[in-house]
């Protein structure tokens, strides 16, 4: 084993307990104690380790999993997560869960908070850190091992329903985790918020993947406003100042072309997926959008306002 991954695994040890002996840090890194001192060396530079003399001694990581991090803004952290997705691990096991261990880790902000990455930053996740890492922590060996796992789900219409997964990976999206598995009720891929897994069983049920979920969630990212994906339509909009400014300085998906016309306006012409969160988006840009095409979307956004207004009793 390299130094890169005996480091890590040195990091992963030092997060998981208040103090560590260097003698159980040299046995479960398989080196000496001399070169526990020089990780510990190499890691002073971003970490705050405090070394504790006496019988009783030991390395000890100061506050919560990255010291840090605490310093970190949320574009550095996205580079962080960026580069530690870019490592080649796949052929070390021991790796491949210390990276997604600390992947998961670096976005806590403390221990009752996560780390919020919302687009519009009034908000946050309103869940306790705790119950997020329980959940996370026992599904993740079933992960690991390719086990089925039995959940009690409360979905969007607050109907609760006993589904039995096939876990594939963890993602995270506007500051929540979700699990991403195959639905063996529904048949395809579905994304579990972890917050509102109520109850999980893992059970000693193997399976086998049949999905190359990065190639999935690649295409995904692609072509969708979020995490949903549908049917891919071709979607044309002609959207005004203020919210033209804020469009035409962001790509939303991979096949966007973006026209300039008179007086600020623009035109928005795109190959997208339709799901509710696309409605969302377009609703989002309030009276200075107008829906071009297809007409299946301009009806059911105007639905979407009508029963707005109903309930208003306008």
């Amino acid at each position: 084993m390299s130094s890169l991954p005996k480091i890590l695994r040195m990091i992963s040890i030092l997060s998981s307990k208040r103090k560590v002996k260097v003698k159980y840090l040299s046995q479960e890194l398989g080196v000496t104690e001399r070169q526990v001192g020089r990780y510990k060396t190499e890691l002073d530079e971003y970490f705050d380790i405090r070394s504790i003399t006496g019988p009783d001694g030991g390395y000890e990581l100061k506050g919560n999993f990255f010291s840090y991090k605490g310093r970190l803004t949320p574009s550095e952290v996205d580079k962080i997560q960026m580069i530690i997705a870019s490592l080649s691990y796949e052929n070390s096991e021991e790796l491949s869960q210390i990276i997604d261990k600390l992947n998961f880790g670096i976005s806590s902000k403390n221990e009752e908070t996560l780390f919020s990455e919302e687009i519009i930053p009034y908000s946050k996740p309103n869940t306790s850190i705790q119950h997020i890492n329980k959940i996370h922590d026992d599904i993740y060996k079933a992960i690991r091992e390719n086990k089925e796992v039995i959940v009690t789900y409360l979905d969007n219409q607050s109907v609760i329903s006993e589904r039995r997964v096939q876990p594939y990976k963890y993602l995270k999206y506007k500051g929540e985790h979700y699990l991403v598995a195959f639905c063996l009720l529904r048949n395809e891929i579905r994304f579990f918020k972890l917050v509102r897994i109520k109850e999980y069983i893992i059970t000693g049920i193997n399976f086998v993947r049949k999905f190359d979920i990065d190639n999935y969630l690649d295409k995904c990212k692609k072509s969708s406003i979020g995490i949903y994906a549908g049917e891919l339509i071709k979607i044309e909009l002609e959207i005004a100042p203020p919210m033209a400014n804020t469009i035409k300085e962001r790509v939303w998906v991979e096949d966007q072309e973006i026209v300039q016309m008179d007086k600020g306006i623009i035109l928005f012409r795109a190959t997208i997926s339709e799901s509710p969160e696309l409605l969302s988006w377009i609703m989002s840009l309030g009276e200075s959008v107008t829906i071009l095409s297809p007409e299946n979307i301009k009806e059911k956004v105007k639905k979407k306002i009508e029963r707005m207004l109903e309930k208003l009793n306008l």
